[in-house]
């Protein structure tokens, strides 16, 4: 069964080791160019979501993800109701460190998820899968010298 991930925007930037560097758009385009590199919501739908009480609101996809400015409301309020009008909540991971969503949500059987465990499902870049054997070209041709002469 497909899930679908709804991020809290802001506590998952917060929750990197280093805040990128810039201006908050520059800090949120690299937050999100991450989630779309190293994919910790697998084959899943994924939206992030970001606080914005002023203005209209926007919704913007980058790749295979949503991308909600709430209106006149917080993050958590858009997230919260957003599980309570899912049809089957059950399929629906919330991510966040912030217990006060996490109670919004209790009871709803949506699952909540920490920003750790989040990341550490991510898929490894290419280059983290490719590994070096140590090779030993010396023993090599000494053994083959031994086997072979």
């Amino acid at each position: 069964m497909s899930r679908h991930y709804l991020i809290d925007g802001y506590n998952l930037l917060y929750s990197l080791p280093e805040l990128p560097p810039g201006n908050w758009e520059a800090k949120r385009s690299r937050l999100l160019e991450r989630l779309a590199a190293e994919k910790p919501f697998g084959n899943n739908r994924a939206t992030v979501v970001f606080d914005s009480r002023e203005g209209a609101g926007n919704q913007s996809r980058l790749g295979d993800i949503a991308i909600v400015f709430t209106a006149g409301q917080t993050a958590d309020e858009w997230i919260s109701g957003h599980v309570r009008r899912t049809a089957n909540p059950r399929i629906v991971v919330v991510v966040t460190d912030d217990q006060g969503l996490r109670r919004l949500i209790r009871g709803t059987g949506a699952k909540g998820l920490g920003t750790a465990e989040f990341w550490r499902q991510a898929r490894p870049s290419p280059r983290d899968a490719v590994r070096e054997l140590p090779i030993e070209t010396d023993s090599i041709t000494e053994e083959l010298r031994k086997k072979w002469l």
